[in-house]
Formats: structure tokens, sequence, C-alpha cells
């Protein structure tokens, strides 16, 4: 039997009323006219409208999708997360129509979403989802469209009244993904009442999970990326969404994380300790990061730090590169904002530390920071994670010193001197025991990246590091510079790690390492020397205090350590009462301090 095509019966299929969502109710005021349940009504509504501007034409690089800007580090990607990002992306803008290839498309994505609900990168999807819906309609059933709108809105509704273990994921679940749905759909009662609420969830976000000074935990800061691509996200959306409003705290947060990332990116635009997805760059985040947080020094950090960024940065007068949170058990060391500056950032909110040395552009250390000690040759191990004793920033450079008890009444500590101008690394481990042991022995084991190769002198216990495009050379300033004088410890690969072992005995053991990271100093001639100290004339034993001379191709250098209280001690000439110090000899060969540690 033919169908019906008369007039009259189509008449009556376009008057049809549309199923809608028993929440689906207009806001007071808005879309005067338009009738929900009239698809054509609110289908051409959707089309006509100029009110709500994509969030493309908000930021920067407007034909990419600020939602693929950062992912959420995660075990697994779904293959079709990246591919519905840009394609919807592209029709969330206008400048594509929806295909029927796209419809079938979500179809699939709407029977798999309650399967999926565990993916941290979903998020995105949902928010994909919701920026397309306008230009959607015209393509899809009433029917499909609506179950859309629904699924969002009922996970959005969930996300809001639910409590999170990881508050990082609710930025954007009960955060973003709902203040979206206020932004795109104003007209649309439940949707623009879900917008007071999820500012309220960002509002808090930016203050709860920081320190104070826009820095997430350090266990977060592999989602740094992702939190800031939500974060600038939900700015705009704020800043363009009647009766919402941020807080002044919380922008100051976000202000001060969009430094943080400029911080905390390496020379090839990858985060420090990211790998993967989380740790992918995109100039156009940065940028759009950079506009909303309106700071004259970020702009010109940027540019000296961040990879296809215009213009050429001014150096002069910006805050010093490095940071320290005790809040966040991060430490991150830093000659200067330039892409090449050697950086050390350090993670010490577990066992054993883990550091990251990037220098010249290449990694040079990354991974557990691994120690060793036996007491009488009966291993100890620690017995806490480690804890921040000393900080501090200056025009000579950063310091660092952590503690960490171990069994048997021992103690660990570990002081970092990044020099500023004169481009080296001091890592100076010094071991403390409750009572004198007749055999201390120690090793440590710093993290040289697999693809580095390791070279040394022929008679000498200098270690060259040497990478595709650099080279960096590490004194093991505690033994003797002669491989054929043992007795203080050696270096070498052990178990196809460099491991550098001392030996000593009586209250403690210091062992220093000196890591040259300037570009001029490679290849040139170099020494090292323990040095002799004295107190009321007397010399001083090993484990009462030790210094040391370095000199390389670029400069001359003096260490001391005490491992006892507070004692006034000579040794060069030089008569201090620090527990540790830094110095540089002069071209007239004075003492130029450069950090001094005061006695405990």
């Amino acid at each position: 039997m033919a169908t019906d095509t008369s007039p009259s019966s189509k008449d009556e299929l376009s008057t049809t009323p549309t199923p809608i969502p028993a929440w689906a109710k207009l806001t007071k005021g808005m879309a005067v006219g338009v009738d929900l349940k009239d698809w054509q009504s609110w289908k051409e509504y959707l089309q006509k409208r100029d009110t709500v501007p994509p969030l493309q034409s908000l930021v920067s690089g407007k034909k990419n999708s600020p939602l693929a800007w950062a992912l959420f580090a995660d075990e697994s990607l779904d293959s079709r997360t990246l591919d519905l990002l840009e394609t919807l992306g592209e029709i969330a803008s206008g400048r594509t129509k929806p295909s029927t290839g796209t419809v079938r498309q979500l179809e699939s994505w709407l029977n798999d979403l309650e399967r999926r609900i565990s993916e941290r990168n979903l998020v995105l999807e949902l928010l994909a989802v919701t920026h397309a819906l306008p230009n959607l309609a015209v393509a899809t059933s009433a029917e499909l469209w609506w179950n859309l709108l629904d699924k969002i809105v009922s996970h959005a509704n969930d996300a809001v009244a639910t409590n999170f273990e990881n508050k990082v994921f609710e930025q954007g679940l009960a955060g973003e993904v709902p203040l979206t749905l206020a932004y795109i759909f104003p007209e649309l009662k439940a949707c623009r009442q879900l917008g007071k609420p999820a500012a309220r969830v960002l509002d808090d976000g930016m203050q709860a999970l920081t320190d104070g000074e826009g820095l997430p935990k350090v266990d977060q800061l592999l989602h740094l990326r992702s939190l800031l691509a939500c974060w600038t996200r939900s700015v705009i959306l704020i800043k363009n969404t009647d009766g919402l409003l941020l807080s002044e705290d919380s922008f100051t947060q976000y202000q001060w994380l969009v430094r943080h990332a400029f911080r905390l990116t390496r020379a090839d635009g990858t985060q420090t300790f990211s790998h993967g997805i989380s740790s992918a760059y995109n100039r156009h985040l940065m940028q759009t990061a950079l506009d909303q947080a309106q700071d004259e020094d970020d702009t010109e950090i940027a540019k000296l730090t961040l990879p296809k960024m215009k213009g050429k940065g001014n150096d002069l007068n910006l805050p010093y590169p490095s940071y320290e949170s005790a809040y966040s058990q991060f430490a991150y060391l830093r000659c200067d904002w330039h892409r090449s500056s050697p950086r050390l950032a350090v993670r010490h909110d577990l066992e054993p530390l883990i550091v990251e040395l990037e220098s010249r552009e290449e990694i040079v250390l990354s991974g557990t920071w691994d120690t060793t000690i036996l007491i009488e040759s009966v291993p100890i191990a620690p017995t806490g994670n480690w804890e921040q004793v000393g900080w501090q920033s200056d025009d000579d450079g950063d310091y660092l010193e952590l503690e960490q008890e171990w069994t048997d009444g021992v103690k660990l500590q570990r002081l970092i001197f990044l020099a500023r101008e004169d481009k080296f690394m001091w890592v100076m481990d010094t071991v403390l025991l409750d009572s004198p042991a007749e055999q201390i022995q120690y090793q440590s084991q710093p993290p040289i990246v697999s693809h580095a190769k390791l070279g040394t002198a022929a008679e000498t216990n200098e270690v060259f590091v040497e990478l595709p495009g650099s080279k960096v050379t590490l004194l093991p300033v505690g033994i003797n510079e002669w491989q054929s004088e043992s007795s203080l410890g050696k270096i070498g690969v052990v178990n196809e790690k460099l491991s550098l072992q001392q030996t000593s005995s009586g209250r403690g053991i210091v062992v220093p390492m000196f890591f040259d990271l300037s570009r001029k100093g490679q290849g040139k001639p170099l020494t090292w020397r323990q040095l002799t100290v004295a107190e009321k004339l007397v010399i001083q034993p090993r484990d009462q205090a030790v210094a040391y001379r370095v000199q390389t191709g670029t400069g001359h250098w003096a260490f001391y350590r005490s491992l006892t209280g507070k004692a006034s001690r000579t040794f060069l000439g030089v008569n201090l009462i620090a527990e540790a110090l830094v110095a540089r000899f002069d071209k007239k060969g004075d003492i130029e301090k450069l950090l001094e540690v005061e006695a405990s």
C-alpha cells in the first residue's frame, strides 16, 4: 500500500508533539514564541540565535578545538576520543555541517556511554557533544538530540551531588560540564540553574586544590595541563555567562597556575615529571591562558620559556624562575627562564626521591634517586618520607635541603645547590649517626637517563654524561681524583646504573657530587681535592667537618660541611661557623660566598 503523502497527512505529522524530558522548560523571558515540543520551532531557533558565541571564537587558535588542548593522564584512551573532539569541534564552530556519519557515531556513543563512565577523558567528550548540540539539531532526529542532552544533564546533576574522592576530576564533571550547559543553553531553565553551583565547584577547586600560590599537590602534577585547560575554558565561560562570577582569590590561584604551567614546561614543550598524552604541548592552550591571566611578567616568561611563542622575551626584572612548596612536597630549582636553562625538579612526597634534571634542552636525570646505607655491614632503611628543612632562592642560586629519618636513629640529609650564574649543581648527602660506627658504607645512584652514554677518563674518576646534543661532567668530589687511590670510595656502573660508593667510620659521612652543566666548561682541564679543616689549630676528622675544592674550565669553587653542632673552624684561611658553605674564588683568589647555611 502506498504511503499517504497528502498535505493533511504532512500537517498532522509536523504538529505531533516531540517527546522531551520532564525537566525541559524554557527560562522565563527567553526564546519567546518557541515551543520546545515543536521540534521544528526549537531547531530553527537554535540555528538563528546569535547570543551564544561558540567557545572557539573566544580562544587562541580558533581553527582547533579547545577541548583537545590537554588530556587527563589515563592508562587507556578510547580510539574514538580524539576523532570525536576534532569532528564535534568543527561542528560547534560552524565550519562544518554534521553528516549522517556523525549522527551514527553519536548514536553509538550514546549507547556506550554508561559502559565507559570510568574513563577520565570521557568528560571531554561530554563537553564536545554539549558545545556541538546547537548545530547538530539540523541533522539529528528530535529523539536523538533530546536523548543526548538529557543524558549530559543527568550526568551533570549527578556530578554536582557527588562527593569526589579525587577533586581534580570534580572540576570537569561537576564544574565545567554543568557550566557549559548553562552557557550553551541559557534558554533552558534546568541548564541555566546549573551555572551557579558549577561556578562554586570551580571557585572552591581553584583554592582547595592548590597550595595558596597556584600549584597542585605533586601527585596531581601529571594533570596540571588538563586542569589548566579546564580552568581556562571555565574562566572564559564564566566571563561570558550572565550572573556568574569567579572570586578574586580563585582567579589569583588561576594566574599562579598559569605561571607554573610555563615554569614546568621542558625545552621541547612537554611537561616536567610527565609523559604520554598528559605531557603533550599545545601552544593555543598556553596563549589563551596567558590572555586570560593578563600578567605582564608572564608575557615575557612565555616568550623565553615556551616553544613557538611569538616575540623575543626580555628577562630583565623578572621574578625568580624557581619555586618550592611544602604543601605540594615539590621543589623546582632553575637558573633562569630561558628554554636552555639548567633546571631540577624534585618530588619528595615518596621514597625514594624522584628528580628530573634538564640542561641545555636535554634531560640528564630522570627517575628515582636510589640510596643504600649499611652500618657495620648491616643494611638500614628509611622510616619515613623526606622533609624539607631548608630553602632559599636568590641572585646566586637555589638551595634546597631535605632530611629523612632511617632506622637505628640515622639521619640522611641531602643539600642541593644550583648555581644561577656559574651553571653547576652541587649535591651533598650527609649521613648522621647517634653513635660512632667502625664502618659506614654508602651508595648513591643518580638516575642518569638510559639513552645517555657514560664515559670516564683514563686515569681519573670524573664521569662524562654524553647526550645527543650536549655533555655534562660529574665529579665525585668525596673520593680521590685518581683511580689509583680508592681508599675513600669508587664510582662506576652497577646493575646498569651509575653508582658512587663511599666508605667511612665514626659518626657520619659526607657524599658530594658536582655536576658541571655549563657549555663552555666541557672538555677543559678540571681537578678537585679534599681539604684540611682545622678547629683551634687541630685538624678535624672527616666525621666532624669536611671541605673541598673544585676547579673546571669555567671557575674555581670551595665547599664546606660541618657534621657537628656550632663550631668555629678554618679551611684555606677562611674562618666560619656555618653548617654548610658554597663559595666562588674570584680573580684575585678571594672567597665570594654563594650560599651559607647557618649552624643549627
